[in-house]
């Protein structure tokens, strides 16, 4: 049902939303573009205070549905405190495209472009959009704005808007975690180098280092900045205290999340730990291992790479969700994640391989971890990674104690709090703003 309502939304609907939003923004039927978005606002705010009443009055905050930015939207959709309205990729990338010519589309093109020509069509959608918002603002229908990353080009002309009419615009940086390599690249991009003077009233961002991060690439200085934390870490939240409902003993998944990607920089080291946590699987049949990939196409590659496909207490997956686990999961393995970063909020044991190829990644600034951080364990060597893994299973491995202190002084710049109250933090800030 889902992949019919897939195809349906970008074959059918799409095409449809084109041809509206061209007839529309040539014609200048500025009335018609705004009870397009009074509908499809209202009806979502009224579909969300039908499911709970305590909607009822609360300010609407309009965002654009971003996959960077998705897990921070879906706790902020499910506060009491604001009626966050996501608008969807199939309305947004299709009055993109009417407003600006592919000569300048693209995250960064679109602010690189700036000859007389691409100023001049950049205004005109600002022209265009903003008596727009000014009715539904008078509506109660958009008081403010929270964004992903500064220079999305989707909302540029709404930001601006936003500014003329003093509705807060708020951006959520959302490269809140970074490896020394991907910090240098970021900084050094062609728009932050020119300096870009992007629109928005406040930068929210999870910790200080992304602080720096922003000011570094010229996004804005520390004046503009609120620390916020991110709200999708209280769901890591949530996981790590569902993690406490059972003893040790009894939880059985042994996850390992894939770093089965070029762009890790080992896949030597992969190689070595795919083979040595298939064994484990096999010489451990009372637990149960799992491999978590991000997409399908990884899931595959890892399918097609074994050996050996009957075990059956190796489970390979990359459609299931960190909740569906949590109050069974006894130990997490990864090389560069997120969510073992996050999980360093916890006390479940979290390893690192880190061996030749692996190594070297690590020298080049490839990955987060810093072996100055002893809050988790490394694996220095191939030879070492199951007898490791196994005295960890059987809680004989002394060297994952006490760690909590030491995880929380590393992942402070990262991650200001992890203390499941991030969603109505960020939204109190929101609302301060109005």
């Amino acid at each position: 049902m889902n992949k019919i309502s897939l195809i349906i939304e970008h074959k059918l609907v799409r095409k449809i939303l084109y041809l509206f939003f061209l007839i529309v923004y040539k014609f200048n039927l500025v009335n018609v573009f705004y009870y397009f978005f009074f509908i499809y606002i209202s009806l979502n705010v009224k579909l969300k205070i039908l499911s709970d009443k305590e909607y009822r009055g609360k300010p609407v905050v309009v965002t654009f549905w971003r996959e960077s930015f998705l897990k921070d939207q879906k706790n902020l959709y499910s506060s009491k405190k604001i009626n966050l309205i996501i608008i969807k990729p199939y309305i947004w990338a299709t009055y993109t495209k009417i407003f600006y010519p592919k000569e300048i589309r693209g995250q960064i093109l679109f602010h690189l472009s700036n000859d007389v020509e691409s100023l001049r069509t950049k205004q005109k959608a600002i022209d265009f959009v903003t008596p727009v918002l000014s009715k539904l603002r008078k509506k109660n229908l958009i008081e403010a704005f929270i964004f992903g990353n500064v220079d999305y080009m989707e909302h540029q002309s709404w930001a601006h808007a936003a500014l003329s009419l003093k509705i807060p615009a708020v951006v959520m940086l959302c490269e809140g975690y970074f490896t020394k390599y991907w910090y240098s690249k970021f900084i050094n991009q062609d728009h932050f180098s020119l300096k870009t003077e992007f629109p928005f009233t406040k930068i929210f961002v999870p910790g200080s280092s992304a602080s720096d991060l922003a000011v570094d690439a010229n996004i804005c200085s520390y004046e503009d900045i609120i620390v916020t934390g991110y709200p999708r870490t209280d769901s890591t939240y949530k996981i790590v205290s569902d993690s406490l409902v059972k003893n040790f003993s009894e939880k059985k998944i042994i996850l390992l999340i894939a770093f089965n990607e070029p762009n890790y920089l080992c896949d030597n080291m992969w190689n070595d730990v795919l083979l040595e946590f298939t064994n484990l699987a096999k010489n451990n049949p009372n637990e149960s291992f799992l491999i978590k990939t991000k997409r399908e196409s990884l899931t595959q590659n890892i399918v097609g790479a074994l050996k050996v496909n009957n075990i059956e207490n190796l489970i390979i997956r990359d459609d299931l969700t960190m909740e569906e686990i949590s109050e069974n999961l006894k130990l997490v393995i990864s090389f560069t994640s997120t969510f073992l970063l996050e999980m360093m909020c916890s006390d479940l044991p979290l390893v690192v391989p880190l061996w030749e190829d692996g190594f070297k990644s690590y020298e080049s600034g490839a990955t987060f971890f810093d072996l100055k951080n002893s809050g988790i364990q490394y694996v220095k060597s191939k030879d070492e990674f199951a007898s490791i893994i196994n005295a960890i299973i059987l809680n004989k491995n002394n060297e994952s104690d006490n760690k909590r202190e030491l995880r929380d002084i590393y992942l402070a710049p990262y991650l200001h709090k992890i203390d499941g109250m991030r969603t109505d933090a960020v939204a109190d800030e929101i609302i301060k703003l109005m």
